[in-house]
């Protein structure tokens, strides 16, 4: 069985703006502005570089913000690529 893989048109298609300790992102294809706190940004950058499954994306973010690379990790990563899915803001392969 392969893998899912999720990718975004993050940060081509969105405008940015860090106000407070959240991210605001202006999704311009569907003209929706989603008010966004850490680390989905961070999710869609790695995401935006590389389309990859929710297992590589784990490890890259926990990489990348210093956290342990476990379950419970992939389990929070995998609650919130559904939401980004249900957005708009990601999309699966």
């Amino acid at each position: 069985m392969t893998a899912q893989i999720y990718r975004t048109d993050f940060p081509n298609q969105c405008r940015t703006h860090a106000i407070d300790g959240v991210t605001l992102i202006f999704h311009r294809p569907s003209g929706m502005t989603h008010f966004l706190a850490s680390p989905i940004p961070d999710m869609l950058a790695l995401l935006g570089a590389t389309p990859m499954n929710a297992t590589d994306l784990t490890a890259a973010l926990c990489g990348q913000l210093g956290m342990p690379h476990d379950a419970e990790a992939l389990a929070v990563v995998e609650a919130r690529l559904a939401e980004l899915i249900a957005s708009g803001l990601v999309q699966t392969d």
